[in-house]
């Protein structure tokens, strides 16, 4: 994690030796990059003291990651679904930087020999984590199964709906299942349609309803079906109001279930965003009326986000 600004601020005073524009200057050059410690210290010529690092570094946040599986599936098993953050960025000088995620990395390095011995059991290893208890907020599937299911989950938002869909057939093989329809979204089916091995085979099947969205395939103009699978739509929320009528009718007329899991920054917003305009349509009410209505179905328990940034 970067470190506080605190430390930056005391760095860049220390290094520029009294020159307090060029010490401004290095301070707002160093905010804007938000460079890890390491980093910081080998840009700067200065030396703060022991004390002054360990009262500025801040505490390693926790990373929280929604299981993938469900224990009907694999028993004493748990499984993640985990985007390994890196990438590069330009210091002041010109000079690229390889940014590597603290957690990601660490499960990458920590699984690297698993991969190796071909996920032999001699070549497991052991990870401390920690459960988050229960705060009445988590995804949940709806106590009947026949309750009509929509998850919204790109690219590693996928986890939690992959246990989902693992419970729903493990808990409920003799029951009748209601509808559910999945939406997932990645820049290219070849590349990182996660789970798509075992989500095809459900599609066809029959069991649910796969909807995908691959942003980085050929243009709109070229849009077609793979094994009945819609490609060459942007983004998620495209397929939703396309899909409008449909999900209108899930949620609001069959008394139906909606998740979202995914990155914050823009998929959960742009997802908002087009389910008001659907409700907005499908009642033929104002947007404030629509966004009213989601929020009733928020406090329901019916529209559930799990939303990182």
């Amino acid at each position: 994690d970067a470190p506080r600004l605190a430390l930056v601020r005391r760095a860049t005073a220390q290094a520029a030796g009294g020159d307090a524009a060029a010490a401004r200057a290095a301070h707002a050059s160093l905010v804007r990059e938000r460079p890890p410690l390491l980093q910081l210290l080998r840009q700067l010529a200065s030396r703060p003291p022991l004390v002054d690092l360990l009262d500025a570094l801040p505490p390693l946040a926790p990373r929280w990651y929604s299981l993938a599986s469900s224990p009907l599936a694999s028993p004493g098993r748990a499984h993640l679904c985990v985007s390994i953050a890196a990438y590069t960025a330009t210091d002041a000088a010109g000079t690229r930087h390889l940014r590597r995620g603290v957690a990601s990395h660490f499960l990458e390095r920590t699984a690297a020999p698993l991969l190796k011995a071909g996920g032999a059991e001699e070549a497991a290893a052991a990870v401390p984590v920690f459960w988050r208890e229960p705060s009445g907020h988590e995804l949940r599937l709806p106590p009947s199964p026949a309750t009509p299911v929509v998850v919204i989950g790109p690219g590693t938002g996928l986890a939690p709906f992959r246990a989902f869909l693992q419970h729903r057939r493990f808990a409920h093989a003799r029951k009748r299942l209601g509808p559910c329809v999945v939406y997932f979204g990645c820049r290219s089916r070849a590349d990182d349609f996660l789970y798509g091995e075992e989500l095809e085979p459900m599609h066809a099947a029959g069991a649910i309803t796969l909807r995908t969205a691959f942003s980085r395939e050929a243009p709109p103009a070229t849009a077609g079906y793979w094994r009945g699978l819609r490609l060459n739509v942007d983004y998620v929320q495209d397929l939703l109001e396309e899909d409008g009528q449909r999900v209108a009718q899930l949620l609001l007329e069959q008394a139906g279930h909606l998740y979202v899991c995914g990155d914050g920054q823009s998929m959960a917003s742009d997802v908002h965003a087009a389910l008001r305009r659907i409700v907005e349509a499908h009642l033929s009410v104002s947007p404030a009326e629509a966004e009213e209505r989601l929020q009733g179905l928020a406090q329901e328990g019916r529209y559930c986000r799990e939303i990182w940034n």
